[in-house]
């Protein structure tokens, strides 16, 4: 933050922060849990080291892999890091327990033994403030510069986002619904016009919105919480139209300690069922359609408020262009770091070398037994791999992700040949599949939901696929990577190779 901006640094953070903001006591939506995926976004924490200059510590909820430290060393990053995990190795593959990274630092009560950095006098820059920050910066000696977490929960909620929406007299500002019958009402009226989404108030990306079609699918849901409010559940939901989209994109902002707003990049986004899919760097015509539009000076006001309101640090702004022309400024508010934010760290690195790239993900399917020293060393044979100096290339951004829910890290499969309950959904192997139909309990007999975009977030449904025989268990990993390519030619060159060589080394591309 720019009170203290010569000191040492410490980046840290869970990434789905929302389910800490969130209240246990709120009603909720139908879900499909997928404790795969949840094990791939508690190993997200690695994508911070693109923030790290030099003197900055990282911590990390698994300890990143030597191989990845020695490869971003060469790039330039080299942070110091924790070579224990927090969890200190009582998380087993693809079971991840509730408690955040501060929480997990906090109860080592600063351990004196190996495996850890120094941290005394560091200023946290977490992902997202959450509880028990405080408790762990006492334990460590870690300074704090940071709103309260009451305001930093406030700013982020969806309702927040509406409501600030209303005041600026922005269109969509949506329906605040507090019962089920709000949700009838409201989204009856809605229906008269099109479909709508109904929105959690802390909904998580990809997760905490449900495309509402019909009275019937609005039936079953008002009687899905009319249940939960009987128990004692409070329901707090947004309602909004839904927008026919032409393109998603964000902006990420700084609002200092002053006041001041520093708008530092705008990024376009490909989503898939409203989950992040890449960044990319807009070009020149849409960055001065957003200036004629008056798009920055909206920005500048938001920014003015959530400072108003107690509020200072990282912000990216969700926006989107509609079928039509027509800009949507304000989708919702993200008072914390992003996915956006990194490529934008990204850029500023490539920047350097006169190159530039697209952040991006690939969800496979595999069975852990390339280790991550092998996958690089197959990249660079194939002259894949981003050395930093090379003019393109593909640099991959962590081995976490990849390899959390295949029994080990950057190493073999230690699981090999264990069998696990196989998931009644299945998807077709080897290709991308259409929209499924998926049974959600909760909702009504005979219900289901659709979920679109593919295969994600349902194979490896529990964590790992069956295996037979001498076959290894399959589990999900994600492998996060940056494309380093000069224009939109190079960029499918070089993913029509990389998807090769995965192919070539037995990972199903899911996403």
């Amino acid at each position: 933050m720019n009170a203290i901006p010569n000191q040492r640094h410490l980046y840290m953070g869970t990434f789905e922060a929302e389910v800490y903001w969130r209240d246990a006591q709120l009603a909720s939506l139908p879900a499909i849990p997928d404790r795969a995926s949840s094990a791939i976004v508690a190993a997200m924490d690695e994508l911070l080291f693109s923030f790290c200059q030099p003197g900055d510590a990282l911590l990390t909820r698994y300890a990143i892999s030597p191989v990845h430290r020695q490869y971003i060393a060469q790039l330039g990053f080299r942070p110091a890091v924790n070579e224990r995990d927090l969890t200190d190795g009582t998380e087993q593959a693809g079971n991840v327990s509730a408690a955040s990274v501060f929480e997990l630092l906090g109860s080592r009560k600063a351990d004196t033994s190996t495996g850890f950095p120094q941290l005394e006098g560091c200023v946290l820059s977490p992902f997202a403030g959450l509880p028990h920050v405080e408790e762990a910066a006492r334990a460590w000696g870690i300074t704090l510069h940071q709103p309260p977490l009451e305001t930093i929960r406030k700013v982020n909620a969806k309702t927040y986002s509406s409501d600030l929406k209303r005041s600026l007299g922005l269109r969509y500002p949506g329906y605040i619904v507090t019962s089920f019958a709000d949700v009838a009402e409201a989204g009856r009226k809605l229906l008269r016009d099109g479909s709508f989404l109904i929105k959690d108030d802390f909904g998580v990306s990809g997760k905490g919105n449900l495309h509402i079609t019909s009275t019937q699918m609005l039936d079953r849901i008002v009687s899905y919480l009319r249940g939960q409010e009987r128990k004692g559940k409070r329901v707090l939901f947004l309602l909004e139209p839904f927008l026919e989209k032409e393109q998603d994109f964000s902006c990420q902002f700084m609002i200092g300690d002053n006041g001041s707003v520093d708008i530092l990049s705008v990024q376009w986004l490909a989503n898939t069922q409203f989950a992040y899919r890449e960044s990319l760097s807009p070009d020149k015509a849409f960055m001065e359609r957003l200036e004629r539009e008056g798009y920055f000076r909206l920005m500048q006001d938001v920014g003015k408020q959530l400072y108003q309101d107690g509020y200072y640090g990282d912000v990216c702004i969700d926006s989107m262009t509609l079928r039509g022309g027509k800009l949507e400024p304000i989708i919702e508010i993200n008072a914390r770091k992003s996915m956006s934010l990194i490529k934008h760290q990204l850029d500023t690195f490539l920047a350097g070398k006169n190159m530039r790239g697209t952040l991006t993900n690939y969800s496979l399917s595999h069975d852990g037994s390339l280790s991550y020293e092998e996958l690089l060393e197959g990249l660079e044979c194939e002259g894949l791999l981003f050395t930093g100096e090379s003019e393109e290339g593909v640099m991959p951004l962590g081995a976490n992700t990849l390899y959390v829910n295949t029994g080990g890290r950057d190493g073999e499969n230690r699981n090999a040949g264990h069998k696990s309950t196989p998931s009644r959904i299945t998807t077709e192997r080897g290709g991308r599949s259409s929209a499924k139909q998926v049974r959600v309990s909760g909702i009504g007999s005979g219900d289901s939901l659709t979920v679109s975009g593919g295969s994600e977030g349902l194979a490896d449904f529990q964590g790992k696929e069956e295996a037979t025989g001498s076959e290894r268990a399959r589990g999900k990993g994600r492998l996060y990577l940056e494309l380093v390519a000069a224009g939109d030619k190079e960029k499918m060159r070089l993913t029509t190779k990389l998807e090769h060589f995965l192919a070539e080394h037995h990972f199903t591309v899911l996403n």
